[in-house]
């Protein structure tokens, strides 16, 4: 057994401890505090530096107990500064092992996080870290349990909105931003999404679109954190899908977004090759923009559709057939744009 191994098992044997200690009494021992953040410290150092599979074996163990102690340990720990190492310890697990990221989004730890954001969203360093925290925890896509979206509804989403939309610190807009794209990951079908339903109550969307925009444009996806690999659709691109099913929310881009969107679109789907499954939700964009829009009325880089269009039909490729059917469904539910 290495020294690491030997360190891990006796730190977290330790801090289930004080999670045993804390549950039995309801006054807290500050004459602990000390020590249980020297043992957390020690903690994130080892995770950060040591051998990736030892701490992976570690916590793994009894089907990732030490996490569950983790989190059990947050949720009765009132003091910040441990707090703080814990959310260190979890992002530090996070990165190491894509099975925790589902554990801990399964666990009460995102419900605590939101209660702790709602509580401290005067000090702005606390909330950036705990913003960082939960987006790292929805960054995969993973389905969160039911008993979750009762808790992280439509109040949550606006929560989050007024913050981007309030007079607020760049940093702080562009780390909740974020945080709402990757909560958007929870959302598969439009009609039941919380976030486009939230967007439909603000008087005016301008700084989460210009954002948003901005990152679509440079091809950035903000919620990709960890090393670990998904199916997931990029955020950016399924928050314009998502915005763009809904008329009311469509209309909160002005005209000039609209071309500038377009502009996007005619360059990704020039760019972009057979196959590559970017094309796709790109294409899906285009439709619902076409539908949800008043495209008819400026008919912004039409000519460069229908050669894009075109283009994709004249493919002989077999991956083209989805991309080929998308564009023929398109072609025929507007014909006054698209007939020759």
């Amino acid at each position: 057994m290495t020294h690491d191994s030997k360190r891990l098992q006796y730190i977290f044997s330790q801090l289930a401890d004080c999670k045993n200690d804390t549950e039995q009494r309801s006054w807290m021992l500050y004459e602990d505090e000390d020590d249980i953040i020297q043992f957390l410290e020690e903690l994130v150092e080892i995770l950060n530096n040591a051998d990736e599979n030892i701490s992976c074996y570690e916590m793994s163990c009894d089907q990732y107990q030490v996490l569950i102690n983790l989190v059990q340990y947050y949720q009765m720990e009132t003091r910040w500064p441990i707090k703080q190492l814990l959310l260190k310890t979890f992002t530090a697990a996070c990165h190491l092992d894509h099975i925790i990221v589902d554990i801990l989004l399964t666990s009460v730890l995102p419900l605590e996080i939101v209660e702790d954001m709602k509580t401290n969203f005067a000090n702005l360093d606390k909330f950036k870290k705990l913003v960082k925290m939960l987006t790292i925890i929805f960054s995969l896509g993973q389905p969160m349990p039911v008993n979750h979206q009762d808790y992280l509804g439509v109040h949550f989403a606006s929560f989050l909105l007024e913050i981007v939309e309030g007079n607020n610190p760049e940093t702080l807009v562009d780390m909740v931003i974020s945080l709402i794209l990757a909560f958007n990951l929870q959302f598969t079908d439009f009609s039941q999404n919380v976030v486009v339903e939230a967007m439909q109550s603000l008087p005016s969307a301008k700084i989460f679109t210009e954002k948003i925009l901005l990152l679509l444009n440079r091809e950035e996806d903000p919620i990709k954190l960890l090393k670990h690999s998904t199916d997931t659709m990029n955020s950016v691109l399924k928050m314009f899908i998502d915005i763009f099913s809904n008329p009311d929310t469509a209309g909160m881009f002005y005209t000039n977004d609209n071309k500038v969107l377009i502009d996007i679109l005619v360059r990704q789907l020039s760019d972009l090759c057979a196959g590559n499954p970017m094309r796709r939700c790109y294409l899906e964009l285009c439709r619902r923009i076409l539908r949800n829009t008043n495209y008819a009325e400026h008919q912004h880089r039409k000519q460069d559709f229908m050669k894009i269009f075109t283009r994709i039909f004249c493919e002989e490729t077999e991956c083209s057939a989805s991309d080929q059917q998308l564009v023929r469904e398109i072609a025929n539910e507007f014909p006054q744009l698209f007939k020759a």
